[in-house]
């Protein structure tokens, strides 16, 4: 017991407030065309642009640049506020006059009849169709119906002056709430009236979150009503004091916003800092994102969960809000690369560039489990569970102690090993990567070497993953693929180029092996190389994870989930949440995704990433003209006349998350789709009616529904005559039937000229092979009458009986033009066994047949290898000081032409060239070239020969290459 209570005194020592929550944020402003800084409120519109009510006027932007609406009439310094009434038109507070309205299509600018008000300072109004409320913040509320027209002034105010207004608010079911210095009021009917909940208690902000439940910011308070009871009471802990204070200590919640993620951000007085509210903890928001405080004009969250600020002098910032939880972990003010995470339970445990962390899920506290170095970085690359307990790899040998992790319902016990990488093979053994080039074996807890798998004698390699399957164990490292047989005891180097890339981890999809590399995935079983998957072009996977029946990528640019057969479905980066684009690893338990990345981790369920739509909303169109002319649309139709033949078609997509790449496609008349990348396409337009459609996507899988053009173009005078499609016809009509006479009779002159040259061709063709067999012959007859003349009976008779074999073939296939490869490579057998004994087995051949070569059905033309089979021994073999190799290949390309490849190792033709004897020339290679010309004219297919010195390819190389190519 002594023991326990010190090491759980040490745990609470070292149990520190989680990491602290990461997100992605923006600042916008002048370099995007803000260029006023001072902003007062915040709206967005149904097609999900933003507006900003700035001091010198509106603004609206769609994640690229701000544009200013042009309102003429507007005075300069008058305008306190603006809200969206519909996708056309919007509201605006003008100091002084009262309440206009504003047309986006015609620019059309007015006040209101009935909402003219001399006095009116109202910077937050809501207008529905009975009444209009006028707020002036911290002041007083103004009522006016807008069916008689009479103002109703504030009455709580007039019968307590201290009696202030903070706030109103506008339900989903439509009630119109305020919130004042003593409690909440329904305002809905036109009078104020007093609710029974939070009687005598401020009400400074006011909203509803995604389950219909009020979210009240108090003062150093914030309830939550249920069915206008409180439900449950938070006071807000805050650990850095602002510059300001109120009398008393207290600090009024204003500006609360509750997202579907049940995350409560709000501010506070003085109102410069943004805050958050999740998982029982406050984090002031600025701090955590590294923004200095300053004042906070409003606060504002669009319609995909994103937090947009609108400052007093410092612009617009835009936190993204996404649905994963974003942790970072830090050292001497650093972020860390997280390189893996272990998740079980309630417990996620993060192997980072330095240091080992824990992390309870339900209570949001961490652990420090391995201590960051301050000098070498203490970087974990493995965790793995064994008999209950967890162990990590790590290389420093000091703090070699346990550690133990408290939850609210579990207990784990942690445990270091001196390694780079760790696997488990079963309960009992483990295989390390230590820190010198070593494959090991040991026991559970690596106290023990059993066995020496494999010793690298590279020591710069370096194991980045096992993976073993059956017995086998796949070992990637930065100089490739390892094997290692259990069975055996082998090992193997998988040197192939497919493999010749930093290996970064291998694992098993369908029962087949897989390699992830800097250039993509590789099957290792059938050594496919995949670098390309749907329209995406993979960029250094580092992980490939296999759940729920798809697979997941983690890559340098975000995580590709994608099915069995690995077609995209999905992308998952920085501009959907996660801290960095670069993936480490991707983790999965029950029913929570964690992804691990160079900035820090996300999680959250595995729900949430199959129901996150990223398909953009249409686009919408700004401008349809010609010459910079603009067309506006009649009953959502363009007209063009018959002289406008070109159109440029300008639209915009809202989408606000970096990188804020979009991808962009349009087609006419459901044709073709055509792919750009910016906002903007110019189309050359015939006369009649033409669909025009737009997509938008930000990954290039998934595409936004088509935003449809309608283009009306007027025919010019030839395109709608019908007199003129007469002629026309008749025309064309005469100059076919002139054509077809005169094609006919081209054709049957053609048919008899090229009878007759096929006849005489064929008496050339036989004339040919009549001059090889005798050049073949004499050379025969020479080895034999060597043969006599040394008193070698035996080997003459024996090659005077191969002899005949091959002269009753040649003799017998001499008439005939073509000839089966069956029959050409008996008759070249016979020819390179007389050769072998003729020369003393100066060299060795090989015939190599493809197996889908039908031999007995394909037919070539007679007597077109041998010459160069001989001219590969006469001319390049002999004449070399050692044994020659000759090779002889029969192959269908893609193309199904036949390739015949006969390749030798001798001096080569340039050689060759130079040592023969002045006007020299081969008769037989000759021929061969000349039968192949007359029968490539004759049956209109391809014959060609290329003769290729091996020393043009690579400067040691030596001998030739002849290469016959005959379309089939």
């Amino acid at each position: 017991m002594p023991k326990f209570f010190h090491f759980f005194v040490i745990f609470l020592g070292g149990v520190i407030y989680a990491q602290t929550p990461s997100f992605n944020f923006q600042k916008l402003g002048s370099e995007e065309g803000l260029n006023n800084s001072n902003i007062f409120s915040i709206d967005q519109d149904q097609n999900g642009l933003m507006y900003f009510t700035t001091q010198n006027g509106i603004y609206y932007y769609d994640g690229y640049v701000f544009n200013k609406l042009e309102i003429d009439s507007l005075k300069s310094n008058a305008l306190l506020g603006a809200t969206i009434k519909n996708k056309e038109e919007l509201f605006l507070s003008i100091g002084g006059e009262g309440i206009a309205n504003y047309h986006l299509g015609d620019k059309n600018y007015k006040l209101l009849s009935g909402l003219k008000i001399k006095e009116n300072n109202a910077d937050n109004f809501i207008v529905t169709e009975k009444f209009a409320y006028l707020l002036t913040w911290s002041i007083k509320l103004v009522l006016v119906d807008l069916q008689s027209g009479q103002t109703i002034l504030d009455q709580v105010k007039a019968t307590n002056n201290n009696n202030l207004a903070y706030c109103i608010y506008r339900t989903k079911s439509g009630k119109i709430l305020a919130g004042r210095s003593d409690g909440l009021y329904d305002v809905t009917s036109g009078k104020q009236i007093k609710l029974d909940v939070l009687k005598n208690i401020a009400v400074h902000s006011i909203c509803e979150n995604y389950d219909g439940k009020l979210i009240i910011g108090s003062t150093n308070k914030i309830f939550i009503l249920n069915q206008l009871k409180v439900e449950k009471e938070i006071i807000p802990t805050y650990y850095n004091k602002g510059n300001a204070f109120q009398i008393g200590g207290e600090k009024s919640v204003d500006k609360v916003i509750s997202d579907v993620y049940g995350r409560i951000w709000f501010t506070s007085f003085p109102n410069e800092n943004l805050y958050l509210y999740q998982n029982n903890k406050v984090y002031d928001v600025f701090e955590l994102l590294d923004i200095q405080p300053m004042l906070i004009n409003c606060v504002y969250k669009d319609n995909s969960e994103n937090i947009w600020i609108g400052t007093f002098n410092d612009g617009v910032y835009y936190i993204q809000n996404p649905f994963f939880s974003c942790l970072n972990f830090s050292f001497n003010n650093k972020n860390l690369n997280v390189n893996q995470v272990y998740l079980k339970q309630n417990l996620l445990m993060a192997a980072t560039s330095n240091g080992l962390f824990g992390l309870s899920l339900s209570s949001g506290n961490t652990k420090i489990l391995s201590k960051p170095d301050e000098i070498f970085t203490e970087s974990i690359n493995s965790i793995i569970e064994m008999n209950k307990e967890i162990y990590y790899a790590k290389r420093s040998e000091f703090e070699l102690k346990p550690s133990l992790f408290f939850d609210s319902k579990f207990s784990y016990k942690i445990r270091p090993i001196i390694a780079k990488q760790i696997i488990a093979i079963d309960q009992q053994k483990v295989v390390l990567a230590d820190w010198n080039s070593n494959v090991i074996l040991t026991n559970a807890d690596a106290t023990k070497v059993l066995d020496t798998l494999l010793a690298f004698k590279d020591y710069r390699i370096s194991v980045n993953s096992f993976f073993k399957k059956n017995q086998l164990l796949y070992i990637a490292t930065n100089k490739g693929l390892f094997t290692y047989d259990f069975i055996t005891k082998k090992s193997k180097h998988l040197i192939r180029p497919e493999l010749n890339y930093n290996i970064n981890d291998a694992t098993s999809i369908d029962n087949k092996v897989y390699a992830a590399h800097e250039a993509g995935i590789t099957n290792v079983e059938t050594g496919e190389l995949i670098q390309e998957i749907g329209n995406l072009r993979l960029n250094s996977v580092k992980k490939i994870k296999q759940h729920q029946q798809l697979i997941w990528l983690a890559t340098l640019e975000g995580v590709i989930v994608c099915t069995k057969d690995l077609q995209p479905i999905k992308r998952i980066n920085k501009a959907s949440g996660l801290l960095s684009n670069s993936v480490n690893d991707i983790t999965f338990s029950e029913a929570t995704i964690c992804i691990s990345t160079a900035k820090g981790i996300a999680y959250t369920s595995i729900s949430n990433v199959m129901n996150f739509k990223d398909k953009l909303k249409p686009v919408i169109i700004t401008a349809v003209s010609f010459n910079d002319l603009k067309i506006e649309p009649k009953n959502n139709q363009y007209n063009f006349t018959n002289e406008m033949e070109n159109v440029n078609i300008t639209f915009l997509s809202t989408f606000f998350n970096k990188p804020n790449k979009q991808f962009f496609k349009w087609r006419n008349n459901r044709g073709v789709w055509n792919y750009v990348n910016n906002p903007s396409f110019d189309l050359a337009l015939t006369g009649g009616p033409h669909l025009i459609e737009i997509c938008a996507s930000i990954d290039n899988i998934n595409w936004s529904y088509p935003a449809e053009i309608k283009i009306n173009k007027e025919a010019k005078l030839s395109e709608k005559q019908l007199w003129y499609w007469f002629i026309t016809s008749v025309i064309i009509g005469i100059i076919i039937l002139i054509s077809f006479i005169w094609i006919r009779r081209v054709k049957m002159k053609s048919k008899r000229r090229l009878k007759d040259e096929q006849q005489v061709n064929l008496l050339k063709h036989q004339a040919m092979n009549a001059l090889l067999s005798p050049h073949f012959i004499f050379n025969s007859l020479t080895s034999i009458q060597n043969y006599i003349n040394t008193n070698n009976g035996l080997k003459a008779s024996e090659y005077l009986a191969k002899f005949s074999r091959l002269i009753r073939m040649i003799i017998e296939k001499a008439a005939q033009s073509d000839i089966s490869l069956y029959d050409e490579i008996t008759r070249l057998t016979y020819y390179l066994e007389l050769e072998k004994e003729r020369f003393k087995n100066k060299f060795d051949y090989k015939i190599e047949v493809d197996e889908n070569i039908s031999v007995k059905e394909i037919m070539i033309p007679n007597m077109i290898i041998q010459p160069h089979v001989e001219n590969s021994i006469i001319h390049g073999i002999l004449p070399k000081q050692t044994h020659g190799q000759l090779s002889i290949s029969f192959k269908i390309n893609n193309l199904k032409n036949l390739i015949i490849t006969i390749e030798d190792d001798g001096i080569g033709l340039i050689k060759a060239r130079e040592l023969a004897k002045a006007g020299h020339k081969s008769i037989g290679t000759q021929t061969i070239q000349s039968i192949l010309e007359i029968n490539s004219k004759l049956s209109g297919k391809k014959q060609i020969v290329k003769m290729l010195d091996k020393s043009e390819l690579n400067n040691s190389g030596n001998g030739a290459i002849i290469t016959i190519e005959i379309e089939l």
